[in-house]
């Protein structure tokens, strides 16, 4: 795989890294990278080629997230919380969108979501044994979810939530409760997506 990568001068490379950056000067980082504010280190490579869905283990799976920013989030929120899989439907954002690509700093380097029909890949997993949970408004607490540890969690649409075809092939549906009598009617997709990873990572 071919890879570039770019710093400025006042790039420290981490103890362990192998090679030596290209160095430029900051107003070249401003001219190449998307950001307001330029970070001091930037790398391109070429676009993994994605292996197929795996039937096991922890996966998280994305229903229609629409917004850069919440797919970049969650994207790196999977790979702080080492979930083994993310798999996105056919109508979520392009994970390469530059605002992907930013906000998820550095985790879509690590994490490979894998472009699927959810549908058929939740209906796969629970007949192979496996556990599907979704979150929508109405469903059992969180904290009281005894999640299995081959299991996958589905995110639903910022507006709409997740579609009623996954609602009812998971059969498990998760929620968070709220505890403030006058909060927001729901949260963001990428904040509850973490409390839920960490909820599932929970020793």
């Amino acid at each position: 795989m071919r890879k570039y990568w770019f710093a400025t001068d006042s790039y420290e490379v981490p103890k362990g890294i192998q090679g030596e950056p290209v160095r430029i000067s900051p107003a070249e980082m401003k001219g190449i990278s998307r950001l307001e504010t330029a970070n001091t280190v930037l790398a391109v490579f070429e676009m993994p080629t994605v292996e197929s869905i795996q039937m096991e283990g922890r996966v998280l799976a994305l229903d229609g997230v629409r917004d850069p920013g919440n797919m970049g989030t969650i994207i790196r929120l999977a790979d702080w919380f080492g979930m083994d899989e993310v798999w996105i439907s056919e109508d979520c954002v392009d994970i390469w969108n530059p605002k992907v690509v930013q906000s998820s700093m550095g985790s879509l380097a690590r994490v490979r979501p894998k472009i699927c029909h959810l549908p058929d890949a939740v209906s796969t997993f629970v007949s192979e044994g496996g556990k599907a949970y979704v979150a929508d408004m109405d469903g059992e607490s969180h904290y009281s979810v005894n999640w299995a540890s081959d299991c996958v969690l589905i995110m639903g649409n910022e507006g709409v939530g997740p579609s009623d075809e996954l609602v009812e092939l998971s059969k498990n549906v998760v929620s968070i409760p709220r505890f403030g009598e006058h909060g927001p009617e729901s949260l963001n997709v990428a904040m509850a997506t973490g409390i839920l990873l960490a909820e599932i990572n929970r020793p």
